[in-house]
């Protein structure tokens, strides 16, 4: 896809990546999980294994060579993604105090009926995987059609680091975080798939989550048609307007492929301007964008 970078410094590392990175990586944080007991407790292991990894490429092989973050940029990225692990932890929490008691007549009427329950873990955790991401899908691209949704959630602070890089996946807005860690909550208590199904779902969506952000080249034949690859969601995270809003499943790239916004291409930077907010401006976003960003917002609010 970056055909604009120059060629890689290991360049059999950076085909094998290519190639084979994404699922191995996958299957990697699934077999950690699983090794470590596969309970909640494990998860912030294996999620600090696969940024790890993933950073270790991005320094290796990076798709963007130019785009180094320094040790400020680090410390700033890991602060937000530490704050934003603490507000997931707690919101999660507080849904899956909610949502199953509120959902039990749902669930016992139509969730548990239909849910394949006797299938095989591995394949409850995928239909779950690629459920959650249906609906993250949509209210993704409702996001970045709709003005008003994209200020109250505060999408365009995740969208605003240029450089993009897998720790950047962890850099959101206190307000989207509220829609983040629902989807998959919420399908859990609806159908009341088992724990161990859940939970290897979840390894999944974060691990890929990482993965699609990394500054690395990945884009694996025919997982590519399933799978968000960070060739895929880099352009997503284009500066360029009209990139930007096409790859919304961040993790299930099959959802844009069905319903028509899949696009591929170089991207030469990401963003939302020529220049990147200060993080504490980034926080007041959903309040007030700078002039110089163009966004659904600042389109709106031009065409008005």
């Amino acid at each position: 896809m970056d055909d604009i970078a120059p060629p890689p410094r290991h360049p059999r590392l950076a085909r094998t990546i290519a190639v084979a990175g994404h699922p191995l990586l996958l299957a990697g944080a699934l077999g950690l999980w699983w090794a470590l007991g596969a309970g909640d407790e494990t998860t912030l292991a294996v999620l600090v294994a696969v940024l790890a990894a993933s950073m270790t490429l991005e320094r290796l092989v990076p798709a963007m060579p130019t785009w180094r973050l320094g040790l400020g940029a680090h410390l700033r990225l890991g602060g937000v993604y530490l704050l934003g692990l603490l507000l997931s932890g707690l919101m999660i929490a507080g849904y899956e105090s909610l949502l199953p008691g509120a959902l039990a007549p749902v669930r016992a009427r139509i969730g548990a009926v239909l849910w394949p329950a006797g299938w095989p873990t591995l394949v409850q955790a995928l239909l779950l995987f690629f459920a959650s991401d249906l609906i993250y899908y949509w209210a993704h691209r409702a996001i970045h059609r709709w003005a008003p949704l994209w200020r109250m959630t505060g999408h365009g602070f995740h969208h605003a680091f240029q450089n993009l890089h897998a720790i950047n996946t962890g850099t959101n807005h206190p307000f989207e975080l509220v829609l983040l860690t629902l989807p998959l909550v919420l399908l859990a208590a609806v159908t009341g798939a088992p724990e161990a199904a859940t939970g290897a779902a979840g390894i999944l969506v974060l691990a890929n989550a990482t993965l699609a952000h990394a500054n690395v080249r990945m884009d694996t034949p025919v997982l590519n048609l399933f799978f968000t690859s960070s060739d895929q969601h880099r352009r997503h995270h284009s500066v360029v307007f009209e990139e930007s809003n096409t790859n919304y499943a961040c993790n299930a790239i099959l959802w844009d492929r069905l319903f028509g916004t899949f696009s591929r291409g170089p991207v030469r930077q990401t963003g939302i301007g020529p220049t990147q907010p200060g993080l504490w401006r980034m926080f007041l976003l959903p309040f007030r964008e700078p002039p110089d960003v163009d966004t659904v917002s600042t389109r709106s609010r031009d065409a008005g």
